[in-house]
């Protein structure tokens, strides 16, 4: 339960055989590379100046056009191939195949035929799409020219001039006023437009074009010849053909679903192949020599050591070093925890990853999580719902590793949901009367000051990390002046409250007394780091008001009793309702709003538990002793999205 022991490699190998080396690496999946031609690192080891910066290879061209055609052919079958629902995908789970196998299966494969005819399709298809989007524009614009009766080729044929357009609406009388002398059609009207056919006479026609020009006349142009009707029919006719054709194109795709996974397939290779090459330029070389540095685990390396000697036969160096003090920074973390602890490691990984010389606070957490989810949810009923289907979807379903972890992890939560539920004798609310050890009617100050306890363990608890960890540093005094204070001051503060409360004077003066002299210590202490005496004392008084932050942290613990009673709140009144209707009501009704109001109050509890849990864990404990800042740790590794690859060593 800790940070697994990292230490960096060094490998000297033959450009020769370095392809080979790294398609087992990232089989292998264990291992992080450090980027060398990083500026910052050469600066930082300026020995590695003088060797060639290595770079992309001849054939990363034609790997990335591979990879942009499984992409785009995958991309298009998935947009016409029904895809499976979420819960039938997980209960199938992904292919399992190794690289080799995976190489096998695409060399096999017509992928790229399949490719081929896809493309065909998605061109037809767009050609169709286009299509249909030129004849609806026509459509749209002879719409208002349907009442013409004559065709636009017998028109163009006249000898006397014509003017076919739209006007404004607004000036229909002025215009047709002005035009009274010529022949003027009025085809149709809309609620902006007049649309009109004027014939004028040959020695008129300027005067005419002028009078159309004052009102802003729109002239209408087509290369059209047949009437408008006979041309929005025969296009909507082509429309109705053009869909068919697109129709049953689609049905042909959608069958597709076997040629679908043979693309996956073939994405998946090929993405692989592409890491492969772009990863070259985290390296440097000579002419003949690649070198290689990267981070592994220390339990890795003789796996690690096995890789390379039989990928590389006896032409290689091999190098281990142990983490040095200036590279703490840079080491790639990783968790290694029991099966309680790793499924809440995504609640420290979601904050920081701990630093190299920190520890791992997911241990340290998980307890804590446990017991405020619990007290948070308190229903026995939302407990056995979520155990169950936690253990239906470990048991049933073929979940990835993230979501074997996350149905682990309300698994775990489940039991101290269900130990609280029993606590305050919850079951969906008051469904069933179960005997309770505290009441939630009217034992609220007591959960109050169970909230506040806990709270006050957990605080305390985490200043006693802080103090652990500046000890195991080797920094005793800081442990004393940073937490040893604070300890003393707090308890003596508890001291004080309770003697004043209970009329003791002797524990008040005891707590009176050593309260003066903690807050003296976090005065004098807390500014050490200043230079000046007044730089000294002003940090310490400013940090010896923190002691108003310790009061809001344990306010922040009575959410523990807020959550917990309005989640009981909310299914008690839901069974109420159901309990107030009438008669056949209650059968047929009540059944269906019971299951909804309890599943909608069962999402919203979990939701609300998570969050609040995740607060206290984050703001009010991991603020005593956790800062965090860690990278993670990132392996050379193969894509997994659409196949899981087993592991070759």
């Amino acid at each position: 339960m800790a940070i697994v022991k990292m230490n960096k490699f060094t490998l000297l190998a033959f450009e020769s055989k370095k392809d080979a080396l790294l398609e087992k690496l990232q089989g292998f999946s264990e291992v992080e590379f450090i980027n060398l031609q990083n500026e910052d690192y050469l600066e930082d080891n300026k020995e590695l100046k003088e060797l060639f910066k290595d770079n992309i290879d001849s054939e990363f061209a034609k790997c990335e056009e591979e990879l942009s055609k499984a992409r785009f052919a995958l991309d298009f079958l998935r947009t016409y191939v029904p895809q499976k629902s979420g819960l039938k995908a997980m209960r199938e789970g992904k292919r399992t195949l190794t690289l080799n196998e995976l190489k096998e299966s695409v060399n096999k494969s017509n992928w790229q035929d399949l490719y081929e005819k896809l493309k065909e399709k998605e061109v037809h298809l767009a050609n169709l799409e286009n299509e249909k989007t030129k004849l609806e524009g026509v459509i749209e614009s002879l719409k208002p020219l349907e009442g013409l009766d004559v065709s636009f080729e017998e028109l163009k044929s006249i000898k006397t001039p014509y003017f076919l357009g739209s006007v404004s609406k607004q000036y229909e009388n002025e215009l047709m006023s002005s035009l009274s002398d010529y022949y003027v059609e009025t085809i149709s009207v809309n609620s902006d437009d007049i649309f009109l056919l004027v014939l004028a006479y040959k020695d008129n026609k300027d005067q005419v074009e002028d009078i159309l020009r004052g009102f802003g006349f729109s002239g209408f142009k087509t290369e059209q010849k047949d009437t408008p009707i006979r041309i929005i029919h025969e296009s909507m006719d082509r429309i109705e053909k053009i869909e068919s054709e697109k129709f049953f194109i689609k049905e042909e795709l959608s069958i597709l679903e076997e040629e679908a996974k043979t693309l996956e397939l073939a994405f998946e290779y090929y993405s692989n192949v592409y890491q492969r090459k772009t990863v070259k330029t985290h390296f440097l070389k000579t002419d003949k020599v690649s070198l290689i540095q990267g981070w592994i685990a220390i339990s890795d390396n003789e796996d690690f050591k096995k890789i390379v000697k039989d990928t590389l036969g006896e032409d290689y160096y091999l190098g281990f070093e142990d983490v040095k003090s200036e590279e703490i920074d840079d080491v790639p973390i990783r968790l290694q925890n029991n099966d309680l602890n790793k499924s809440f490691e995504n609640i420290t990984e979601m904050y920081s990853m701990p630093k190299y010389d920190e520890i791992d606070p997911t241990p340290l957490l998980t307890p804590f999580f446990l017991i405020f989810f619990g007290m948070m949810v308190a229903d026995v009923g939302y407990g056995l719902l979520v155990l169950i289907g936690s253990i239906v979807a470990l048991k049933v379903l073929k979940l990835d590793k993230g979501q074997r972890q996350f149905a682990k992890f309300f698994f775990y939560l489940s039991f101290p949901t269900i130990l609280f539920g029993f606590i305050y004798g919850a079951f969906f609310g008051d469904l069933l009367p179960l005997p309770a050890l505290i009441d939630t009617n009217k034992d609220v100050t007591t959960i109050l000051i169970m909230s506040v306890a806990f709270g006050v363990i957990q605080i305390f608890f985490g200043l006693g990390i802080k103090a652990y960890v500046l000890i195991r540093n080797g920094r005793p005094f800081d442990a004393f002046c940073d937490v040893g204070s604070w300890v003393i001051t707090l308890v003596s503060i508890g001291v004080f409250g309770f003697g004043s409360f209970a009329g003791n004077g002797i524990v008040k003066t005891i707590g009176m007394w050593c309260m003066i002299i903690g807050m003296v210590l976090i005065v004098v202490t807390q500014g050490r780091h200043m230079k000046s005496v007044g730089g000294k004392l002003g940090e310490g008084l400013y940090s010896l008001y923190g002691i108003t932050g310790y009061i809001g942290d344990l306010v922040s613990y009575t959410r523990l009793m807020a959550l917990g009673l309005a989640g009981g709140s909310i299914a008690g009144a839901l069974n109420l309702i159901i309990g107030m209707f009438p008669g056949v009501a209650f059968f047929i009704f009540g059944p269906v709003i019971f299951i909804l109001g309890q599943l909608f109050n069962l999402g919203l509890s979990l939701l609300g538990a998570y969050v609040h849990t995740c607060r206290l864990e984050y703001v009010e404990y991991f603020s005593k002793f956790y800062e965090g800042g860690g990278k993670p740790f990132k392996p050379f590794k193969t894509l997994d999205k659409y196949i899981d690859i087993k592991k070759e060593i």
